[in-house]
């Protein structure tokens, strides 16, 4: 492996990392925070941190270009629906099934990057889709915080991550596409996460939801931390598309429940569940995406 094919494989895993503290923060909030809070100050510090960012970093004036529009439309996708998708999952499964369903979106996006952006889908990539899928499913079977068994409306909960899977998945193949035409990757993250904030503002003001936005003082402060995190994940992350293939980057993003698993063991593993299969299917979650990146390489 050359230092120039690293790059992208650290970018991503970096990315995942930060993704990966983004959501145990989110976890520490408690289910007294409301999902629809939890996304209106992450994201809102999404959009401070990112356009401040990029105007401090430009090296000449910013101007709207025709890229935008595919972030515009990624971030309706992710990190509007599919961290709203997410978070609710979370409060009902916890992080460690969360997760690992949730980014299980390399399958939709290498699927999507076939089909719209004539990426050849290989029997060695099929593989490592199936891993994936298989450590999905031992997740899936799994209790989360609640029941003693996995009764009906834990199986409704499970619609959470997968719909958080797909969306994120679609939002790759956008931010692909976009990145590949031009911006630099802090303005390309800012976009995406203005029109997932423009878009979650229309429905504040449209329903007016103020009782689900109540927060203490403790978890205004956490979750902003976690809108500094995933503010910097979506920026490696398209730093990481810029220099990779997507059939790389794609599987690599979806290691971050190797470190949420880690980080709840060392500091939450009182709070969380923890079994053999839990780690079972998270190592098949994260060695089939490896494996999927490994391949992709070669």
């Amino acid at each position: 492996m050359t230092s120039l094919q690293a790059v992208p494989i650290l970018l991503s895993l970096a990315s995942a990392l930060m993704f990966a503290v983004t959501f145990v923060l989110v976890k520490i909030t408690g289910q007294n925070v409301s999902s629809l809070a939890a996304l209106c100050v992450t994201l809102t510090t999404n959009v401070v941190t990112l356009w401040g960012w990029s105007l401090l970093s430009a090296q000449e004036s910013i101007s709207i270009s025709i890229e935008w529009g595919y972030f515009a439309i990624a971030g309706i996708f992710a990190p509007l629906m599919g961290r709203f998708f997410q978070f609710q999952g979370m409060a009902k499964l916890g992080a460690n099934i969360t997760t690992p369903l949730t980014l299980t979106h390399p399958v939709v996006t290498v699927l999507f990057a076939v089909i719209f952006l004539g990426e050849t889908l290989r029997i060695e990539i099929i593989v490592g889709v199936l891993m994936v899928l298989f450590g999905s499913l031992l997740l899936g079977a799994q209790n989360g915080n609640h029941p003693k068994n996995v009764s009906e409306v834990s199986k409704k909960y499970l619609l959470f991550p997968l719909a958080a899977s797909f969306t994120y998945g679609v939002s790759v193949v956008f931010r692909k596409a976009g990145i590949d035409i031009g911006t630099d990757a802090v303005t390309a993250a800012a976009v995406t996460t203005t029109s997932s904030w423009l878009v979650l503002s229309i429905y504040l003001v449209a329903f007016r939801p103020a009782h689900a936005l109540i927060l203490c003082h403790t978890e205004f402060v956490t979750l902003v931390i976690a809108g500094i995190f995933s503010s910097i994940g979506p920026v490696l992350l398209y730093m990481a598309l810029q220099k990779g293939h997507i059939a790389i980057i794609a599987p690599l993003s979806a290691t971050t429940p190797f470190f949420v698993l880690l980080i709840t063991f060392l500091f939450m593993r009182d709070n969380e569940t923890f079994s053999v299969w839990i780690i079972i299917g998270t190592l098949f979650t994260v060695l089939g995406s490896s494996f999927m990146a490994y391949i992709g390489m070669s």
